[in-house]
């Protein structure tokens, strides 16, 4: 079974009657007051997997263990609160523990949440698993669901080649989002973990729609420039390479979104259609986007 058939199987066997969403987002959703709903979302990052023990050190790995988590908050609109961690390790050592806490304080401390339980555990291999409960108002819940023919398609930040800089410093834009959404009428939402391909198709199947994507206008990475041959590969790097960890949103096209908010930069790379195709443009050329992206299985 691939990833996407484990998830649509699951789906199936796990329907929920008290959950306002479930199994098909970044987030899972709960009722909570009258003006707020509860996000739910969990990740775990695996060694071998994730992260290898030669590239990353104990203190970065704590703050990705945190980071991938927001980044999951981020794209509903929300903003963290509290985390609860599981910790898997083959032995007990003051070093790695000592680290990856400095790591996982650092960000509790920028993002403004706190950690307030988990597990231990012995394993074969180091992992930690990370449960995240944030907030968001009613009227500013983002989710995949939403974008409509018209609609325009915008990235934050840079993408591609993740794995040689970016990913080691992880910090996903939460107060940046948090100010779009009060400000435009931001229509559907997916933070890019998998790649650009496959979280876009991921937000159109969902929506049920298609799109257009102007390759022309990615904002590619200088990491996935330095790395590549030529443009079609760095293109190819920006759409397929998983863990950027920036946002992917639509928004209706008479809103006038900025280029920059807080620092990070905004850039539209396409539009939604009726038409129930995945179409890239890229000079003269007209081809189909397909779901490259990375997949666990």
């Amino acid at each position: 079974m691939t990833e996407k058939e484990i998830i649509e199987f699951l789906k199936k066997n796990f329907k929920s009657r008290k959950a306002i969403l479930g199994i098909d987002d970044d987030c899972a959703v709960i009722k909570y007051t009258k003006n707020y709903y509860l996000i739910l979302t969990t990740d775990t990052l695996v060694e071998n997997v994730h992260f290898e023990l030669n590239k990353f050190t104990w203190h970065q790995i704590g703050k990705k263990a945190i980071a991938v988590n927001i980044s999951d908050i981020c794209a509903m609109g929300g903003k963290p609160e509290f985390a609860l961690i599981s910790l898997g390790l083959p032995q007990s050592n003051y070093k790695i523990i000592s680290d990856i806490t400095k790591g996982i304080k650092e960000m509790s401390k920028k993002y403004k949440f706190e950690i307030i339980g988990g597990n231990l555990t012995k394993s074969e291999k180091i992992f930690i698993d990370v449960f995240m409960v944030g907030v968001v108002e009613k009227k500013y819940l983002k989710t995949r669901k939403g974008a409509s023919p018209g609609n325009l398609i915008y990235v934050t930040g840079t993408l591609g080649a993740s794995q040689i800089g970016k990913q080691f410093a992880l910090s996903p834009p939460v107060f940046q989002i948090r100010q779009l959404i009060k400000k435009y009428k931001i229509t559907s939402m997916i933070d890019i973990s998998d790649g650009l391909s496959s979280d876009l198709i991921k937000l159109a199947e969902r929506s049920c729609v298609g799109f257009k994507l102007y390759i022309d206008k990615i904002p590619i990475s200088s990491d996935a420039k330095k790395i590549s041959k030529n443009e079609m590969e760095s293109i190819k790097h920006a759409l397929n390479d998983g863990e950027d960890y920036e946002i992917l949103f639509t928004a209706e096209r008479d809103e006038k979104i900025p280029h920059k908010i807080k620092g990070t930069k905004i850039t539209k790379i396409g539009e939604i259609t009726e038409d129930k195709k995945y179409i890239g443009i890229y000079k003269d050329k007209i081809f189909e986007i397909k779901d490259k992206g990375f997949s666990h299985f």
